[in-house]
């Protein structure tokens, strides 16, 4: 069992890069989507950070409510001052209000990186392919 693993870590790291890749790039053509052809709504906001100058990328969740559903969103520093001491925020959902994004949180690069990720791991399983025959 051992040598099976070792044999082919490669080929398991591979397709998990593969997977990973794949929910991003799935997640990126959503959020794409809600980009170029959602519709502006006006959510409220149940709850926001208070102060902006502490909060990091990654922080800064805030609460929103739109058409009786409870959002909770990552504004993060970039966008904490949209949601901060406000009632309303203005966003771009889809069709059947089932994802909510700020206006401006889609950018070129978030895109591609579901397929940089997606190149690298055909790299890695090609790459274990290649090796399997030149140790035959």
């Amino acid at each position: 069992m051992k040598d099976f693993i070792n044999n082919n870590l490669l080929l398991f790291g591979g397709i998990v890069v593969l997977f990973f890749s794949s929910v991003v790039i799935w997640g990126n053509l959503i959020d794409y989507d809600i980009y170029r052809n959602g519709i502006e709504i006006t959510a409220n906001i149940i709850e926001a950070p208070e102060d902006c100058e502490n909060i990091s990328s990654r922080g800064g969740f805030c609460k929103l409510e739109y058409n009786g559903k409870i959002y909770v969103e990552r504004a993060g520093n970039k966008f904490c001052h949209l949601v901060s001491g406000k009632k309303k925020v203005k966003m771009l959902t889809n069709e059947n209000s089932s994802d909510l994004i700020f206006p401006e949180e889609f950018n070129n690069f978030e895109f591609a990186s579901g397929f940089i990720l997606l190149a690298f791991a055909i790299f890695v399983i090609i790459k274990n392919f290649k090796q399997k025959k030149v140790l035959e």
